[in-house]
């Protein structure tokens, strides 16, 4: 189970425009993982974007 602190991150990279590979790079997950937070955390994304 990954911390909240690196869903928070991810939530930032994700709105700023990184790809699946670049957060997984940094973050330590994989490509699955960011694919199933985006659909999780979709609204928090979109609040950083707007």
């Amino acid at each position: 189970m990954k911390s909240e602190a690196t869903k928070q991150k991810f939530i930032q990279l994700r709105a700023e425009g990184l790809s699946y590979a670049k957060i997984g790079e940094q973050l330590n997950i994989s490509k699955g993982t960011c694919s199933k937070w985006e659909g999780q955390l979709t609204d928090e994304i979109a609040e950083l974007l707007s």
